[in-house]
């Protein structure tokens, strides 16, 4: 388990949760610090799959590149970035429960170099801040919407 862990039992057919959650173009709706998420690779997704994310860190811009590194459909699938010498990797792994889903996000933070090593701490505990209501605001996100939105929306853009 990493740093960061959160379970969440969603009111949706796995496979309803699944595609919603793996779709990371739907970041912004979900994440409050997430202003833009553009897929750079061609096809559905699969390990190996990147997309450059856009946050708003406290007023700044920062673009991070997210690699898919797991990917087992409608069961985990996983995505790392680097950036300044802290790499993020976040694993979700889904299972049906009842007509639901339960949901576990795990979160791993790791440092490179002396500086961020030292840091880590307060690295940690600044991404656990952001990331605290993530899978209470995907849950939000997917039970408000009827079954088959994503596609009405994917046609829509």
């Amino acid at each position: 388990m990493g740093a960061l862990n959160q379970t969440m039992v969603i009111d949706r057919p796995v496979e309803e949760v699944f595609a919603k959650t793996v779709r990371m173009e739907n970041s912004p709706q979900i994440m409050d610090q997430v202003e833009e998420v553009t897929k750079l690779t061609e096809g559905p997704v699969s390990k190996g799959t990147r997309y450059e994310e856009i946050r708003n860190l406290g007023g700044r811009r920062v673009r991070s590149e997210l690699i898919v590194t797991e990917y087992e459909p409608n069961r985990s699938y996983a995505v790392s970035s680097e950036q300044n010498g802290v790499q993020i990797t976040f694993r979700y792994t889904f299972r049906p429960e009842g007509d639901g889903t339960f949901i576990t996000f795990d979160g791993d933070i790791q440092t490179k170099g002396l500086a961020r090593s030292m840091f880590k701490g307060m690295i940690v505990r600044m991404i656990s801040k952001e990331e605290l209501f993530h899978l209470q605001r995907l849950k939000k996100y997917i039970e408000k919407q009827d079954t088959g939105s994503d596609q009405v929306e994917e046609s829509q853009n």
